[in-house]
């Protein structure tokens, strides 16, 4: 065990003294795999927006911390020192996963319930993420653990702070092409039953004819025949 973290401890010293990239992938001599996470560069006018980054990158630290202690689903931290922290691979990302065209539709619908039950799971016990995109969301095959924390507060979540987190997960299932739909129905399905709610099935879409009503109307003021 000591061998074991005195080489993540030399992986990530080398890291921190080649040229700067804000988030590194790692790998031991045993396969083992983390991702290192350095405080991020970006031009003085962005403070605006991000606030310092120093500041920024230990408020995300903390809140990975907090939620950690509370055995909430994030990553393990494998190691941390100034400016950095080194966290355990937690898979790839849900936007990654979906986007990958060689992974089956039906993985792809378990990755997503799992994060509905993932963000249940938070919110039962009193706490929200405050970005839960899914960039934000890792499945590594079995289950969903929640990355960046720049928008967690560490205080009992209202209902409105939770709802918000839920819209944001939608939106962004939404976003994820033409399956955006269906990813959207099974994060908010599973959700709603982890709640206690009762899953309501996905209709299918339904065909509209040429020959009917609207669609004659449509194509008359447009002045065209249909095809």
């Amino acid at each position: 065990m000591k061998d074991h973290q005195a080489e993540i401890n030399k992986l990530a010293d080398e890291v921190l003294h080649a040229p700067y990239q804000r988030v590194t992938l790692c790998q031991t001599r045993r396969g083992r795999r983390f991702w290192l996470k350095r405080v991020e560069r970006f031009a003085p006018h962005l403070w605006l927006v991000k606030g310092k980054p120093e500041q920024a990158f230990d408020r995300d630290r903390r809140a990975h911390r907090f939620l950690w202690s509370y055995g909430m689903p994030v990553p393990r931290i494998v190691a941390d020192g100034a400016g950095f922290i080194a966290l355990e691979d937690a898979g790839a990302s849900l936007t990654k996963f979906c986007d990958n065209t060689s992974i089956s539709q039906v993985e792809k619908l378990r990755a997503c319930r799992a994060a509905g039950r993932a963000l249940a799971r938070l919110h039962a016990a009193g706490l929200a993420h405050g970005r839960p995109a899914f960039r934000d969301m890792c499945w590594d095959g079995r289950q969903i653990r929640f990355i960046d924390f720049e928008y967690f507060v560490p205080a009992k979540a209202g209902w409105l702070r939770k709802v918000r987190d839920v819209g944001i997960a939608i939106l962004s299932a939404l976003s994820q092409g033409s399956s955006g739909p269906r990813y959207a129905h099974c994060v908010l399905s599973a959700y709603s039953t982890a709640q206690g709610g009762a899953p309501r099935a996905l209709s299918e879409p339904c065909p509209v004819q040429n020959g009917h009503p609207r669609i004659l109307k449509f194509y008359q003021l447009k002045g065209q025949k249909l095809p």
